[in-house]
């Protein structure tokens, strides 16, 4: 069973404790000039702790700038991208303005179910192509 703590006990102890390592232990001599080096040392601690939070509130407008940096980046990818899928589309609509005569032409009628059909067998191929040089399948075979 659990017996309560009696704290007066846990003092006691302590006390107990404390005087027996005092007479155990002999105080060692401290050199000259020890108490004025220690609050030397803590004055420079003091000074390394101003230092640390200045290095750090560096670090943190680094890092602010770099992350403002890639987001900006990102930003101009995006913009890029944007700009590239108009320009694609707009081309790809110019194509099929200038072929539609010469596909009617050479198709008939069937010509504008040939077109999605002809571009879905290129999208299909290219797609297969990619997905088999990364397969472990084609690793396998010579």
């Amino acid at each position: 069973m659990n017996k309560p703590q009696d704290p007066a006990g846990d003092a006691e102890l302590e006390r107990a404790l404390d005087a027996a390592l005092a007479r155990a232990l002999v105080a060692p001599q401290l050199p000259a000039g020890f108490r004025q080096q220690l609050r030397a040392a803590a004055a420079r601690a003091a000074d390394t702790g101003a230092s640390r939070a200045r290095l750090r509130a560096a670090v943190e407008r680094e890092h602010a700038a770099q992350l403002a940096d890639l987001h900006s980046g990102y930003v101009r990818l995006r913009q890029r991208t944007l700009g590239t899928l108009i320009g694609v589309a707009f081309a790809a609509g110019l194509l099929l303005n200038f072929a539609m005569p010469w596909i009617k032409a050479n198709f008939g009628d069937n010509g504008i179910i040939a077109l999605p059909v002809i571009g879905a067998a290129i999208g299909v191929g290219l797609s297969l192509r990619a997905w088999w040089q990364r397969s472990n399948l084609a690793r396998l075979l010579p």
